[in-house]
């Protein structure tokens, strides 16, 4: 090759033209589009653009904390993210005992030796280390986690409940704001949280929705409000504020605690006689996974409910399928619902002649999906 070149120039330089240049001796218009000359690109961070410069300024441990609690809450983090990460970066820097400026990588190769060996879980050792990373290397430009690994994390299978068990759990709670507030964490596939901050004016009773605002990710989005559900969620309604909560907590304004809901499924539970240990959580994995035995596609709710809509399609949560109960779960039931008039009916049952408006036309009562497995 070196030696074509040569003679190529060689040549060139005899009949008197030069290279990289046109016919009439003009040398050649810059190329364009994708292979035009591009500068190079180059990383660099300056301190006086860190939150603190730790060097200069060596601030004390109370300062440090207070100024990247400060950055947190300016960039909008999530409320429990800046709760963690501040509980967690606090931890560290009291095991430290030092200034802030003066922690190496060592340090925290050391601090994270001294959690595996407290017994911590692998995915509590993570979330110390995102701290300790998001405030010293991305506020403070410092990397003295550059190198150090995220510790692998298990991968465990979730917790099933079948639809048998699913019905008896229902049927086992106490009282009908416990029997609702589990129906509506399987119904919907929502998350703890999510049920927990519903309120009234969320529920869309003419389309058969519930949207969910600001969920994880802070994203918004609309899950199936099942069919059984109605009559009561309509009684309840209209004795209710729009802006009130479906589930309201003991202190005025504010919805039931997440943590309480796991006490309510604990006890629950063990009044089933179930010894799965299954947690709220354990019900959205149920209901994808009774989707998923339905041969229903969770991440395509749009296509499997007519309620869902064409503008469904974009939905990345889990909505219930629109089918008729399965001879095996037709004798079933969730058991029955406190209140009067339409509201005293069964959860799991479906819809007897005897009703008032079982006389209403077949689409009218086709409108509304019913749920994946409330276990008919």
């Amino acid at each position: 090759m070196d030696a074509s070149r040569a003679r190529f120039r060689n040549q060139a330089n005899h009949h008197g033209f030069r290279i990289n240049t046109y016919n009439n001796g003009q040398p050649y218009l810059p190329a364009r589009g994708r292979q035009a000359p591009r500068l190079s690109v180059e990383d660099y961070r300056q301190l006086t653009h860190a939150v603190i410069d730790l060097d200069n300024e060596m601030p004390a441990a109370d300062v440090f904390l207070r100024k990247i609690e400060r950055e947190w809450k300016i960039r909008y983090y999530g409320a429990s993210s800046q709760r963690n990460y501040m509980r967690e970066l606090r931890i560290f820097v009291d095991w430290f005992g030092s200034d802030p400026h003066t922690a190496t990588r060592e340090d925290v190769k050391d601090f994270l030796e001294f959690l595996a060996d407290s017994g911590r879980s692998s995915s509590t050792v993570s979330n110390y280390l995102s701290a300790i990373r998001n405030a010293f290397d991305k506020m403070c430009y410092r990397d003295i986690t550059l190198g150090i690994v995220t510790p692998r994390r298990p991968k465990k299978l979730p917790v099933i409940l079948s639809c048998e068990e699913v019905s008896r759990l229902l049927e086992s709670a106490i009282r009908w704001r416990d029997k609702l507030l589990l129906g509506m964490l399987y119904a919907t596939g929502a998350r703890n949280r999510e049920v927990c901050r519903l309120r009234w004016r969320d529920v869309d009773f003419d389309r058969g929705l519930v949207t969910i605002w600001q969920g994880k990710g802070r994203v918004d989005r609309h899950v199936m409000l099942p069919k059984t559900f109605l009559p009561l969620l309509r009684q309840l309604a209209n004795e209710a504020q729009p802006t009130a909560f479906l589930f309201p907590g003991q202190r005025p304004g504010r919805y039931l605690s997440p943590r309480t809901v796991q006490r309510i499924m604990k006890r629950t539970m063990r009044l089933a006689g179930i010894k799965k240990d299954a947690t709220p959580h354990s019900l959205r994995h149920s209901f994808a996974a009774h989707l998923f035995e339905d041969n229903a596609d969770p991440g395509a709710p749009g296509r499997h409910s007519k309620a869902a809509g064409p503008r469904q399609d974009r939905d990345h949560d889990l909505v219930p399928q629109s089918r008729s109960p399965s001879p095996r779960r037709a004798g079933q039931s969730l058991g029955p619902v406190v209140g009067t008039g339409n509201a005293r009916q069964r959860l799991g049952g479906r819809r007897r002649s005897s009703e008032p408006d079982a006389g209403a036309s077949r689409s009218s009562q086709d409108s509304h999906a019913r749920g994946p497995g409330l276990c008919r």
